[in-house]
Order: C-alpha cells, then sequence, then structure tokens
C-alpha cells in the first residue's frame, strides 16, 4: 500500500509537466476515444449483416454497410497515426522540460554529492532514466488509455447486449487481473536491478574511457575488460532471468485467456442461439468481444511492465531533484563584503564520521595580504581552501567574511569575488576565448587578452587563430603547463579580490614556473591572495605562512620566523633548497 502510495505521488508531480502542452493532449486524447469507438464498430457492423442485411437480401445495404466497415477501418488506421505521431510529440516535449529542470538543478547540488556518485551513474540517470520515462509518455500512454477506454466501450455494448451473460464473462476478470499485478509486482525487483547495473556499466565505461592513456600505458586493456564483463555478466543474467519469467508467464496468460473466453462464450450463447432465443450476429458480436475485450487487460497487464520500469526510473530522476542545491545551507544569503579579513575560527571537517581531515585550525588573511599554507600532501591543505569557497561546511567552528558567517551569505556572489587555480585543471570543448572567460559574454577579447598577457602565455597557444583556437576535450592538444597559464587567466580575467592558488604550479615545467613567478607579482597586486604551495620557492615572500601536519596548523609566521622556531618549517626547507631540486627546478 505504501509502495502505491509513493507511485501515485510520483506520478502527480510530472503532471504539471502537462500544463504547457494541453493542446496536444487533448488531440492525442480525442484521436485515442474515436479510436477506441472505431474499434467498438465494426464487429456491431459485421452483426447487422448478418442478423439483417443478409436475411433481408437487401444488396444495396450490403454494399452500404461493407463501405461503412471500410470507413470505419481507415478512419482508425489514420487516427492511430495521429495519436501515434501527437503522443510521441508531448513524450518529447515532457521529458525535454524534465532533463531541463533536472540538469539546472544537478548545476547546484553540493559537491558533497558528486563526491559520492560516479560520472557514469548520474549521465545514466540524466539520460537513460530520462528517455525510459519518455516512453511513458508516448507509446505506453497509447496503449494503457486507449485499451481502458476500449475495454469499458466493449463492456457498455455486451451489457446492453445481454446483461447475465456478460456478467457471468466478467467473474474471471479481477482473478486473472490480479495474477497478472502479482506478476508485476514480482518482476519489479529484476527492473530495478536492471537499472542499478546499467549505471554501473556506464560509470565503468566512463571512468575507463576518460582514462584510456594510463590504462594503455600499463597495459591494463584485459583488466578494464574484465572488469566491464563482470558487471555486463550479472546485468545480463537478471536480464536473462526477468526475460524468461516475465515472456512464459505472458505467453501461457494470452493463450490461456483466449481460449477460456472462446469456451465460456461458446457454452454459453450457443444453445440459445440453436433455441432461437439469440440471433448468430450476437453470437459473432460476442465472439469478436470475447476474443478482445481481454486484448486490452492483457496489453494493460503487459504493459504495466514498461510503466514500473518507467515509475522506477521516474523516482530516481525526481529523488535528485529532491536534493536541497547548496545555496540552502546558506541560512540568510546576505551579501557578501570583504574589506578586512577572513577568520577561520576553531575550524574542524570531516569528509567522513569520526575521521577528522581538519582539527581546530585558525587562519587570518588580511585584506591584500599574500597568505600561504604549506605541508605535506594530505595535511589538509586542500581541503582548507574548498571550505573557504563553500563546498563544503566545517563540521565545528565558523569562518568569517569580516566578522560575518560564511554560512549566512549567498554563497554565489561570494564566489564572484574568489579566482580558483587548481591543481587539476579542466577545460571544455570550445575554443580559448571560451574557456577563458567561461562563456561570460559580459567580458570582452579585449580584456581575456590583457589577462593572457599578465600570465605571460606563450605565443605557441595563440597560434593560427589566437584566442579562437579550438580546444580539444581536456584541452589534450596543449601541454599541462598552457593548461595551467590559461587557469591563471581565467582566474583572472573576473577581476577577483581574492586569488587562490591551489598547488597551482605544481604540474608546470621549470621554465614556466619561473614566468608564472616572474608575473605572480602583477597577478597578485592589490589583491588578496591564498597560495597552497608544495614548491617553497612561490611563497618564501608571503605575509604570513602557516604549516600542516595532519590536519592541524603546527606553526605559522613569515619565512624568517619559521626558519628562527619552526624545526618542521627549516627541515621542509632543507629537503628542497639544501638537497638541490629547488636549484635544479630554478
Amino acid at each position: 500500500m505504501a509502495k502505491r502510495k509513493a507511485d501515485f505521488k510520483i506520478i502527480l508531480r510530472i503532471i504539471p509537466y502537462f500544463a504547457g502542452e494541453k493542446r496536444l493532449f487533448l488531440i492525442g486524447f480525442a484521436s485515442m476515444l474515436f479510436v477506441s469507438i472505431a474499434n467498438i464498430l465494426d464487429p456491431l457492423i459485421i452483426g447487422h449483416v448478418i442478423d439483417k442485411v443478409i436475411p433481408d437480401k437487401d444488396i444495396s445495404h450490403l454494399f452500404l454497410f461493407a463501405g461503412l466497415f471500410v470507413l470505419v477501418i481507415v478512419t482508425a488506421g489514420i487516427l492511430t497515426y495521429i495519436q501515434t505521431i501527437v503522443m510521441s510529440r508531448l513524450g518529447v516535449s515532457i521529458i525535454t522540460r524534465l532533463k531541463k529542470d533536472l540538469y539546472e538543478h544537478m548545476l547546484k547540488l553540493p559537491i558533497s554529492y558528486f563526491d559520492k556518485n560516479p560520472v557514469g551513474a548520474l549521465m545514466s540517470r540524466v539520460e537513460s532514466d530520462s528517455e525510459n520515462v519518455m516512453q511513458l509518455f508516448s507509446s505506453f500512454s497509447i496503449i494503457i488509455i486507449g485499451n481502458f477506454i476500449f475495454f469499458f466501450a466493449m463492456v457498455a455494448v455486451l451489457m446492453f447486449k445481454n446483461p447475465s451473460v456478460t456478467l457471468r464473462i466478467m467473474i474471471p476478470i479481477p482473478i486473472l487481473f490480479t495474477a497478472a499485478l502479482l506478476m508485476i509486482n514480482y518482476l519489479k525487483k529484476y527492473f530495478k536491478r536492471v537499472r542499478e547495473l546499467n549505471a554501473e556499466i556506464i560509470a565503468v565505461l566512463t571512468e575507463y574511457i576518460q582514462g584510456i592513456s594510463i590504462v594503455q600505458l600499463f597495459n591494463r586493456e584485459m583488466m578494464a575488460q574484465n572488469i566491464l564483463d563482470m558487471k555486463s555478466k550479472k546485468k545480463f543474467i537478471v536480464e536473462r532471468n526477468a526475460a524468461f519469467i516475465e515472456y512464459s508467464f505472458w505467453s501461457l496468460y494470452g493463450f490461456s485467456i483466449e481460449i477460456l473466453f472462446i469456451v465460456l462464450v461458446i457454452i454459453l450463447l450457443a444453445p440459445k442461439v440453436i433455441a432461437g432465443i439469440m440471433t448468430i450476429g450476437t453470437l459473432v458480436i460476442f465472439l469478436q468481444y470475447g476474443r478482445r475485450i481481454f486484448e486490452p487487460l492483457i496489453q494493460i497487464s503487459e504493459n504495466l511492465n514498461m510503466i514500473q520500469r518507467s515509475l522506477v526510473s521516474l523516482t530516481r530522476i525526481f529523488s535528485i531533484l529532491d536534493i536541497e542545491d547548496e545555496s540552502v545551507s546558506f541560512t540568510d544569503r546576505k551579501s557578501p563584503q570583504f574589506n578586512h579579513s577572513i577568520v577561520f575560527e576553531n575550524v574542524s571537517f570531516e569528509y567522513k564520521k569520526s575521521e577528522p581531515v581538519l582539527n581546530n585550525i585558525n587562519i587570518e588573511i588580511k585584506k591584500n595580504q599574500k597568505i600561504a599554507l604549506v605541508g605535506a600532501s594530505g595535511s589538509g591543505k586542500t581541503t582548507t581552501v574548498l571550505l573557504l569557497c563553500g563546498f563544503y561546511h566545517p563540521t565545528k567552528g565558523r569562518i568569517l567574511i569580516d566578522g560575518i558567517d560564511l554560512k549566512t551569505m549567498n554563497i554565489y556572489e561570494w564566489r564572484k569575488k574568489i579566482g580558483l587555480v587548481m591543481q587539476d585543471i579542466f577545460m571544455f570543448p570550445g575554443n580559448i576565448l571560451e574557456n577563458v572567460r567561461i562563456y561570460d559574454d559580459k567580458i570582452d577579447e579585449e580584456r581575456v587578452m590583457s589577462a593572457l598577457k599578465k600570465v605571460q602565455i606563450d605565443e605557441t597557444v595563440l597560434r593560427g587563430d589566437g584566442i579562437f583556437r579550438e580546444l580539444s576535450e581536456r584541452a589534450q592538444n596543449i601541454s599541462t603547463g598552457e593548461r595551467q597559464l590559461l587557469s591563471f587567466a581565467r582566474a583572472i580575467v573576473f577581476s577577483p579580490e581574492l586569488i587562490v592558488l591551489d598547488e597551482a604550479t605544481s604540474s608546470v615545467d621549470p621554465r614556466t614556473e619561473r614566468r608564472i613567478r616572474d608575473a605572480m607579482d602583477d597577478m597578485l597586486k592589490d589583491r588578496t591572495s591564498l597560495i597552497v604551495a608544495h614548491r617553497l620557492s612561490t611563497v618564501l615572500n608571503a605575509d604570513k605562512i602557516y604549516l600542516f601536519q595532519d590536519g592541524e596548523i603546527i606553526s605559522e609566521g613569515d619565512h624568517l620566523r619559521l626558519m628562527e622556531k619552526s624545526p618542521e618549517y627549516t627541515k621542509l626547507v632543507n629537503l628542497q633548497f639544501l638537497s638541490g631540486k629547488e636549484n635544479e627546478d630554478r
């Protein structure tokens, strides 16, 4: 019962999507109605010809009703075509709006959601599940609604002809329909599992195709194939079992019903025809309807399988739409003002419960200061940056912007003040211009060129078409260093108040690093900056350096102060400089 209520709620949620398509819906519904009426008429025409026209030997009426019969059949065919086209358009229109809402909502979901859900699985929900739902509003809706109309129309005609016989014919219907519903409910667990395994397969394909160069470099093609084969085999077994049960049941179900009701009609009506109580035409009508009356029920039952599949997909889609977007967790949504300082006040954070990543962090970033976070990988530096950008909230403590809690601010306005450069740079397929300004037409070409000059972008990157040069997927047609430089330009082209560099030079060659270092003073001029650095050469002149270790700040101060009082920092400096590695980089 609870499950039926849940399905009903899901159906109610999709109804508003019909609001803009009333015309298509009404045309489609009218077509279904007239097709059902046409399908009802042809047995009545045949019955009339047998009972009236043939005994009267009326040739003119014979041709008249023959023409009427042909007209009914042709009209039904034309209307069937119209309803199929109209309902298909309705399905496409509704699912397009649903996918648009889904995509827009996903763009606003918190980063933590994407941490837990593979890209491939999300693609499955957006595309595969959406296409599955589309069938619910096209072919399935035609079959279900049309067959319901057809069924009740036939019952009405038969009741008019002979109520007692009709009622006896109808006795097995509730039993048969219940059996069909029980089978559908039993198969539902298979359908759900198939959707889950399909999402897993898409996720595996996405991940390994994106990392194809690594797979090929280490000769792991067979490993990737085996993983895909294993998941595909699981899906095959589930689908095979479901198909065997489904088709075996429906084949036996349909065959048994047709035979059963033909026998019932003959047993109940043949004696009446022989006794002269009922006409042969009426017997023919009952035989025609007796065969047809369960066609709608069988088709409805069979397509309830498809509806259940669609409802599973629709439930998965709405489960995403039900997730609160990240703005909800920012309570008052005040307009952010950054005029004085950013303060991390006793901040702790954990991605998983009881597994702390940061512990009681206290950081102060004053306006126009250059602050550096240094320490070993995994010590919590990048997590600190993610908290500052509002991608996560502290488990304990607060982040204050001019004394106001970040959680009370409009996060989208706050991010406009930040120019972020991450170690892992993502570039979109498209030209350099759009990748730098992120498709913001308010930023003109001159401003983009100015940003590129500030980061000292190499002329070779702009060869040929200049800023209109096309970049391939993930910008594989330029070097890692060049992608880093473009990310610097992307960060400063929006004129942010705060520049955040997270290991931004870690993937850059020595020559490029020197160019970035030379340009950095200009880039950071009159701006507050937070630099997460592995190479200490980029932060020696920072106003304050925070040394991280195992999620805690163990020392803070400028370079000279830390060299005097922090053995851990001194050791870190010696490892880079005295070993000669830093000098080699230079």
